[in-house]
């Protein structure tokens, strides 16, 4: 560890050195310098966050323009709801993803910039720039290379070679591809938190590896404060998604493969265990703290223990938890996920083949902890059914880009050692036989095989990122920067194409256009005089216009009089079906429709039961307005 060879603390009984060639105690500025040393923070730790920052800074330039302006409903309203609840620090719905509901509160107050709805919005290109320096940084840390890890790494972003594929899973759900990570950075959603919560874990687990494979037995317990660190971050990510749980098994299996017998190290592992849990607990505590508090926004109710209690929200018992079906048609979800996942990257799959191949041989616990953590990810995720379900294969995505990172390294290293092996071989060769020396003379020595690739040595903290003397260090350097440029020069071309207006290709990512779901809303939610609905008015609503209708009120704080009841709220307020709430105000209140064509309680059926007409909008468009039931008349 960087600082480790630092002078140490005299121990009892020992004098302290003079700490100059005077003996004067050592000044401010030097002390400060030695903390920064001994915290790592030298110029090796420069030289390999270098790569990783501007990594971020290229995804926060390539995403920040085709972010959501302002309020939307993505993921069937799940995009507003976080919107909201972020704002005034509620509860969302299960898990109630409380670490992303912190942490939104916290941007969305703090950010300088936009309306709250935006800021959450920047929140996730934020996020999408750290899971970007996430994957570099893994990929430069497993190979030393930082310029291909860079390039990996926009290649994640931008997914050059995309093409799109439409799959169909066997339990009926399906979707069709899209350049997931880009468009999943343009609007708020937990599970762009979860991806670079997941590169930072996977990081200070590799480092752990690094750290503890180098250490004696004396500095065993300094690198075990990685592994430590880790099991905060999985506590964080766990408080925000419970795909975190997909992760148990690669983790666990990783840190078996490095330290078989750890588990006699019973004061580490109960240090881990009290850390996770103290992480998960604290964070955990915003649903009841916050419900009890009376938020403006709180889904079921967390601060009790009864039916739609604390574990209803938190075991996501409305979702069914991990589906019965995930160990089945295995072959069959395998074929479809294979797909899915060479529509992500196209002809950069083969490298990707390549970096698992080699991988076995040069870094086989990585393969054990991405290959797992995949797996088992696309096996729930294939088994699954939700709303926008490309999301849930975010982390097999960046896995994937990582053993492509690591296929392109290996692939640039085996060359220009070949290359070295042979100009080796051919100046060991003699030129003729009147050149060769007398016999009296001794043999010459036979030329030494061949030094192993060049880059498949780790690098240390003091030269991380920088390269050995010698011809193939410095060809490899070379090969290196020109392959990062022309796949980074390549990947630019297509950047057009993904900011341009989602939908209007299977490639176009962009959101910065989207407007609607805020006019319609502020439309709806308009003064009476200007247009609006009457008032003390009440809409019985679903999901996705709920939510958006929840961010008006709660955070634009317009038209509170207006009662917008959720299919949620049915059942948090025991409100009985949607024909029960409207037999209860019609004729008191004034009652709009705002439900699905499909379903017994859908509009469809309702035409049937009651007279409607449709109520004219500001912004040009209507809403149904239930005159009388049918009969009454």
């Amino acid at each position: 560890m960087a600082g480790d060879n630092l002078p140490q603390a005299p121990g009892p009984g020992e004098a302290a050195m003079p700490s100059g060639p005077t003996g004067a105690v050592p000044s401010r500025t030097r002390v400060v310098r030695d903390r920064i040393a001994a915290a790592g923070l030298n110029r090796g730790f420069a030289a390999a966050a270098l790569a990783p920052a501007i990594a971020a800074l290229a995804t926060l330039w390539l995403v920040v323009p085709t972010l959501g302006p302002g309020v939307l409903a993505q993921a069937g309203g799940d995009t507003a709801e976080f919107q909201t609840v972020s704002w005034v620090l509620g509860t969302a719905h299960p898990t109630g993803y409380p670490a992303f509901v912190i942490l939104g509160f916290i941007a969305t107050h703090l950010l300088p910039v936009g309306d709250p709805a935006y800021r959450m919005n920047l929140l996730q290109a934020l996020l999408a720039a750290g899971a970007v320096a996430g994957t570099v940084a893994v990929i430069q840390l497993l190979t030393g290379m930082r310029w291909i890890a860079l390039a990996t790494g926009l290649l994640l972003v931008i997914m050059p070679t995309y093409s799109a594929a439409q799959v169909a899973f066997p339990i009926g759900t399906g979707f069709e591809s899209s350049p997931v990570f880009w468009r999943l950075s343009t609007y708020a959603d937990p599970h762009m938190f979860h991806l670079a919560l997941v590169t930072l874990l996977f990081l200070l687990l590799l480092v752990w590896e690094r750290r503890r494979s180098e250490a004696g037995p004396d500095g065993s317990r300094r690198a075990d404060r990685w592994l430590v660190a880790a099991a905060a971050i999985y506590g964080v990510a766990f408080a925000n998604h419970s795909l975190t749980l997909m992760l148990a098994p690669a983790v666990g299996l990783f840190v078996l493969a490095v330290a078989p017998w750890i588990i006699r190290q019973w004061r580490l592992v109960l240090t881990c265990v009290a850390v996770l849990v103290a992480t998960v607990a604290v964070l955990w505590s915003e649903l009841p703290i916050r419900a009890a508090m009376n938020a403006p926004q709180v889904y079921a109710h967390p601060d009790t223990m009864g039916v739609y209690g604390f574990t209803y929200v938190v075991l996501g018992q409305q979702f069914g938890g991990i589906p019965a079906t995930i160990g089945s048609d295995l072959a069959l979800k395998y074929a479809i996920v294979m797909n899915l996942i060479s529509s992500w990257l196209g002809p950069l799959g083969y490298i990707a083949i390549l970096g698992v191949g080699t991988s076995l041989v040069r870094r086989p616990r990585y393969v054990l902890l991405g290959a797992v953590a995949a797996a088992v990810t696309c096996a729930f995720a294939a088994s699954y059914a939700n709303s926008d379900l490309e999301r849930y294969y975010l982390v097999p995505v960046f896995v994937a880009f990582t053993f492509v990172g690591l296929g392109l390294a290996d692939a640039f290293s085996l060359c220009v050692w070949l290359v070295d092996a042979a100009t080796g071989k051919l100046a060991s060769h003699p030129v003729s036989a009147a050149a060769a020396e007398p016999a009296a003379e001794p043999a010459a020595e036979p030329a030494a095989p061949p030094a192993a690739p060049p880059a498949a040595r780790h690098a240390t903290d003091d030269d991380f990122g920088r390269y050995d003397a010698g011809w193939s260090r410095q060809a490899l350097i070379a090969v290196e920067i020109v392959a990062a440029v022309v796949l980074v020069a390549a990947s630019v071309a297509i950047v057009p194409e993904r900011q341009r207006t989602a939908d209007a290709s299977p490639g176009a990512v962009s959101e910065a256009a989207d407007t609607s779901k805020g006019i319609w809303m502020r439309a709806v939610l308009a003064s009476p005089d200007g247009g609006g609905l009457p008032a003390n008015a009440v809409i019985v609503s679903n999901w996705s216009d709920s939510t958006t209708l929840w961010y008006g009120q709660r955070v634009e704080g317009l038209r509170p009089d207006v009662y917008v009841v959720d299919d949620r709220t049915r059942l948090d307020y025991t409100l009985g079906e949607v024909w029960d709430v409207i037999d209860s105000y019609l004729g008191h209140r004034p009652v709009f429709l705002l439900r699905f064509p499909w379903n017994l309680d859908g509009m469809d059926h309702l035409l049937t039961l009651y007279d409607m007409r449709d109520f004219p909008l500001a912004n040009g468009g209507t809403i149904k307005q239930v005159i009388s039931k049918k009969g009454t008349k």
